[in-house]
């Protein structure tokens, strides 16, 4: 019955913005760290001053916040999973560089990310989730639908008549939710060396409103780095796509199960047949890393999440039969008549892309940890309100829980 009826799907709550067309003075419309609504900006320089630098190659942070950093990517979970008993409604805006290349006379975004985390107050969570439905609505009208659509640039910036219009609606709406007021976490993904070196890190705001830089879970530290010097070992992945990486500050104290080193890095393989019975046990990490019923925010370091869809493409492509195996973990889909769950995008076939939600270059790029933490966020609030999509087409006002 659902799959007739409006419903939420994975664009609805997860929004790829597209990138600037035209030539080095074309018009950017996405926000930037000064914008601001009724809640303060939406990145306080205070809390971007203590992000380590974004991007090495580049002009610095200061010439980020003041020139490039956008918003290339907004999520909304009404109840994001964690290892407490509640949990309240999140905005996350995802932050990245937005360059003009002159060079290839085309934008592109630089290899690093900012991710912000704005808690939605209770009593604006039911209307946030009004104001994201009746868009969407009001797209359907226009001829742009999301249902069964894989997650990627949103259907309505993909078609011509709609993407001003839209592009703008969710401007005006990230502004009236987010905002200093609200930022309560900043993560970061950081270029250390082109191609080869990322580090990934965390803020927080405390109880007195000061910033500080918190330890990433599991490992007792401030920052884990990814290094990954490209080891072909044979494999047709090309010079510039094969997988010889290493995460800093692991496996120190870390659970031998989710340790992947034996899979991603070259002395720790075998590097002949003998990895295919090696590389089968340790796609059941990989899959826990992307389902969010296993692991979350709390329980699962920035370098494995991160890493896990690299870690897939190079084991699947040594040993081909790895494609058929089901992991115990494996994520399964929740309303396969409704969700589609397949990933199109640069990172199902790179073991370099490391990015979760934005760019990478031009090209768009999600993980299957996000696509699939869609489709949960998707169905559990087209679970919690069954019929609602009839309700509001239909015209009746109704008050989400």
């Amino acid at each position: 019955m659902l799959a007739s009826l409006p419903h939420w799907n994975l664009n609805d709550v997860s929004i790829l913005f597209g990138l600037p067309h035209g030539g080095p003075h074309a018009p950017v419309n996405l926000l930037a760290p000064r914008d601001q609504g009724g809640l303060g900006e939406l990145l306080p320089s205070d809390a971007y001053a203590l992000l380590p630098t974004l991007y090495q190659p580049g002009l610095g942070n200061v010439s980020l916040y003041e020139k490039s950093l956008r918003v290339t990517a907004v999520r909304f979970d009404p109840c994001p999973p964690s290892d407490d008993d509640g949990c309240s409604a999140e905005l996350r805006l995802v932050w990245q560089p937005v360059e003009y290349a002159a060079t290839r006379r085309a934008w592109v975004t630089r290899d690093a990310a900012v991710h912000c985390i704005h808690t939605i107050r209770p009593e604006a969570r039911a209307q946030l989730k009004n104001d994201l439905w009746r868009l969407k609505m009001e797209l359907k009208r226009r001829g742009v639908d999301t249902s069964l659509q894989p997650l990627g640039v949103h259907p309505a910036i993909r078609n011509g008549e709609t993407a001003d219009a839209f592009t703008n609606e969710m401007r005006s709406l990230v502004l009236r939710y987010a905002g200093d007021d609200n930022l309560t976490r900043i993560t970061f993904a950081a270029l250390r060396v082109p191609t080869r070196w990322w580090r990934f890190g965390a803020a927080e705001k405390n109880p007195q409103g000061d910033w500080q830089r918190v330890d990433i879970p599991r490992l007792d530290a401030p920052s884990v780095d990814i290094f990954n010097v490209a080891a072909v070992d044979g494999v047709g992945l090309g010079p510039d796509r094969g997988l010889d990486a290493i995460f800093n500050v692991l496996p120190d104290e870390y659970p031998d199960e989710d340790n992947i080193f034996t899979l991603i890095n070259k002395g720790y393989r075998f590097n002949d047949e003998r990895d295919l019975s090696v590389f089968r046990q340790k796609l059941d990490a990989v899959a826990r890393f992307r389902n969010p019923h296993r692991t979350n925010a709390d329980n699962l370091d920035c370098a494995s999440c991160h890493y896990a869809d690299a870690a897939l493409f190079y084991a699947e492509n040594r040993f081909p039969v790895l494609s058929e195996s089901s992991p115990v973990d494996a994520f399964e889909n929740p309303a396969p008549e409704l969700f589609n769950l397949h990933n199109g995008t640069i990172v199902a076939g790179s073991a370099r892309v490391v990015r979760a939600f934005g760019y990478h270059d031009a090209q768009p790029a999600v993980s299957q940890r996000t696509i699939n933490e869609s489709a949960l966020v998707a169905h559990r609030m087209n679970h919690q309100e069954p019929g609602q999509g009839l309700r509001i087409a239909q015209g009746l006002e109704i008050q989400h829980p």
